[in-house]
């Protein structure tokens, strides 16, 4: 996507590509045309145009694929071919489908309902976990990213008329089980669409290895990446992208269990809280990162009973001071109060003005620990606690690992 002057360039998401694929190799089934172009109806009803790097037949079907374009977003699967392998079954094929599609059809006889059986090929994850949006044993692909997939190809088909020149890989379509699939409904049908059952494979050739460096294993994912996306696009450095992930990793600790979670603002952190509690279970860590009070509150509202902070001495000198996002960016460093707090306790003037002047909280901490003036490190964790219990509700049970830059241990402390 163009990038407007002054502003990061946006992209698409894998829902989209997936889309695109999807859409191109159903043209060239219906017509032979071989498109560089598509045009992708989003959620919002506008349609982006998606570049499509091949569509050819294929001995298993009809291949397409898109490369993924995150724009200036730093997403691991920037850069990634999304392929799509696309067949049309038969109506023996339909009425041998597997349970396993049938019944989001109420049926065991076979499906009522012209539509699409999706398919995870290789480097698409599968669900193996509940808590996620999508049911266990499904492919990884997201509720929004398969509507598009299908109001996209009920778009394309509308009208149309299938090619005879391709054979209907009907063998294909009585189930592999080593392949997760799902059956997805048309939104609406007319004549094109009569007794036609689509298949489509989504595969990602290198999603194992990208999956590695995402949450997917976290979060039951298993496999390769999941096939996501909202709106469709993407927004360089998104907040919404990073609360969604939050909002995910939350429901499945719910939804196995756990009554406890342990909130940390990056990975150091969460090592060294998982080095003190071996025994939590995975799903009870979240990383946070700056988002102090968004992950507080989806806690309130999801119910848990106790919340443990795992955090350094920098970003607990902010949430003290009541900041619900952290980021330095956003909100720098005010040495300010906590000089101030040491002024109060009596130390001496040349330390509170040293304590106020310090360039990073590495440096103020390095002062408080020369000083052994550890009953203000206390006094933060104390803020900490307070501001937690404010915005997670006083029922909930607040505990701060309160860690120095090197990883050891500065504070435990419950309350407020």
């Amino acid at each position: 996507m163009p990038r407007a002057r002054g502003r990061l360039r946006a992209g698409f998401s894998t829902g989209t590509a997936v889309a695109g694929a999807a859409r191109a190799a159903l043209r060239f089934l219906l017509t032979g045309e071989v498109s560089t172009v598509v045009a992708v109806r989003l959620p919002s009803g506008i349609f982006l145009p998606v570049p499509v790097k091949e569509v050819h037949a294929a001995e298993e079907g009809v291949r397409a694929s898109v490369i993924k374009d995150a724009g200036d977003d730093p997403d691991v699967t920037d850069k990634a071919e999304i392929q799509v392998i696309l067949r049309r079954g038969s109506e023996s094929a339909q009425k041998s489908l597997p349970g396993s599609c049938r019944r989001f059809r109420n049926s065991l006889e076979r499906i009522p309902t012209p539509g699409i059986r999706l398919v995870a090929g290789e480097g698409v994850g599968v669900a193996t976990k509940a808590g996620l949006p999508v049911r266990i044993g499904e492919p990884a692909v997201n509720p929004v990213p398969r509507m598009m997939l299908v109001e996209n190809l009920a778009e394309e088909l509308s009208g149309g008329r299938v090619s005879e020149a391709l054979p209907p890989y009907a063998k294909d379509l009585r189930g592999d089980p080593m392949k997760a699939h799902v059956f997805l409904p048309f939104p609406f049908q007319d004549e094109s669409m009569k007794d036609l059952l689509l298949e489509v494979e989504v595969r990602v050739p290198r999603g194992v290895e990208l999956a590695r460096h995402t949450l997917n294993p976290r979060l039951g994912i298993m496999g390769g990446i999941s096939i996501l996306g909202t709106t469709g696009l993407v927004k360089p450095f998104s907040h919404e992208a990073y609360k969604e992930t939050i909002q995910a990793e939350l429901s499945v600790a719910t939804a196995n269990g756990c009554k406890a979670i342990v909130f940390s603002t990056g990975g150091k952190s969460e090592r060294f809280a998982r080095n003190m509690l071996k025994d939590w279970p995975e799903e009870g860590f979240v990383q946070i990162a700056d988002f102090f009070g968004f992950a507080l509150d989806e806690s309130r509202q999801r119910g848990f009973e106790k919340v443990v902070l795992s955090v350094f001495f920098g970003k607990a000198i902010k949430m003290a001071q009541g900041h619900p996002y952290t980021h330095a960016h956003r909100v720098s460093l005010d040495l300010g109060p906590l000089a101030e707090q040491a002024r109060k306790a009596g130390y001496s003037a040349s330390f509170c003005q040293s304590l106020a002047g310090a360039n990073t909280a590495r440096e103020a901490l390095d002062l408080i620990m020369a000083k052994r003036a550890e009953e203000l490190i206390r006094t933060v964790a104390k803020g900490v606690l307070g501001q937690a219990s404010r915005i997670a509700g006083k029922t909930t049970a607040m505990r701060l690992l309160l860690f120095d830059y090197e990883g050891s241990l500065l504070l435990d402390l419950e309350g407020p």
